[in-house]
């Protein structure tokens, strides 16, 4: 049974095991790819083991930071690929078991000691041992803190992982979820020496072609509701074929919806054959996970939440929709 502890006890668990399996969530953000890699480089500084897979390997825009060279792709990795045989699975920034994907899953339960550190007030808890901080901006916040509990030198290759992993949940310290602690976070990796100035025009003033099409067809088609609280577009297949893009290009698109005067509430649906993923963004005080991830299958923050719809896009979209229109009360 899975048992909550905190930061201090989980930093006295991981220095009594070894051979680490770190896994992220599918379709891996910055904070899911620099916590794993941070939290690998950390284990290793150790003298551990520490291996880092993620389904679908690390994404383009991420493939710079320390370590994702080593990085593997959870959901095509074999036994023989992996370097050492792992014992023990830490699964980092991930909402539930599930939100592994079935590969991830697969290899999280083939380990015999189990642990998880996350900060989505949705999660149910997994792992022998897990540690949960909901009001965390970002779960790389909270390995920022296990690194200093476990007597290890935060290096600049450490920094450099987690400073992304903050900065990204966060939207670089401007959403409702940045507290004081955000800040001391990031304060700690500028400390070793980061070139903050280098990866933030790598994260948010650059910008390839094929994103920055899929970006104008995207907002092309947006939509409305009639008062304008309710801002809703899609990413079609098609377009992924018109503009060269790729999945990730798709990342931050929402905020432009919700970045619009007088929305409330925004949905960007993501077009996947038979299925649709939906990202969700609301204002303070709704609550976009509760009131229409969470019903769905999904989860994640009270204003940043995502849900993957086993229907067809349009099908999908009007049932999150619907959804969306009861928490803001209009028609």
């Amino acid at each position: 049974m899975a048992k909550r502890v905190t930061i201090e006890r989980l930093a006295e668990w991981l220095k009594a095991h070894d051979d680490y399996l770190l896994l992220g969530h599918v379709a891996p953000d910055g904070d899911a790819v620099g916590c794993c890699l941070g939290m690998s480089l950390a284990l290793k500084a150790m003298g551990k083991r520490a291996v880092v897979c993620l389904p679908g390997g690390v994404p383009r825009m991420y493939a710079g930071l320390p370590g994702a060279d080593e990085a593997l792709d959870a959901e095509t990795v074999t036994p023989n690929a992996l370097p050492f045989a792992p014992k023990t699975a830490f699964a980092l920034d991930v909402s539930e078991l599930e939100r592994l994907g079935a590969a991830g899953k697969a290899l999280f339960e083939a380990c015999p000691e189990q642990a998880a550190l996350d900060h989505h007030h949705t999660n149910p808890g997994f792992g022998q041992v897990y540690v949960l901080d909901g009001d965390a901006a970002a779960a790389g916040e909270l390995v920022v803190e296990l690194i200093d509990e476990l007597d290890v030198e935060l290096t600049r290759a450490m920094g450099e992982c987690l400073f992304v992993a903050i900065s990204t949940d966060c939207g670089q310290f401007n959403y409702s979820n940045t507290r004081p602690e955000t800040f001391q976070a990031a304060a700690r990796c500028a400390e070793s020496g980061i070139d903050i100035a280098a990866i933030t025009e790598n994260l948010y003033r650059t910008r390839s072609v094929g994103r920055t099409k899929l970006l104008g067809l995207s907002l092309a088609g947006l939509e409305l509701s009639p008062d304008g609280q309710l801002a809703w577009a899609r990413v079609t297949e098609d377009m992924y074929r018109r503009t060269g893009a790729i999945p990730e290009d798709k990342e931050g698109i929402v905020n432009y919806l919700q970045e619009m005067a007088g929305v409330r509430i925004a949905v960007l649906a993501e077009e996947q054959g038979e299925q649709t993923k939906f990202s969700l963004r609301a204002s303070a005080p709704l609550n976009v996970a509760r009131d229409v991830a969470v019903p769905l299958g999904g989860g994640g923050h009270d204003c940043a939440a995502g849900v993957t719809v086993p229907l067809k896009l349009e099908e999908a979209l009007g049932k999150v929709l619907a959804l969306a229109r009861e928490a803001l009360n209009i028609a």
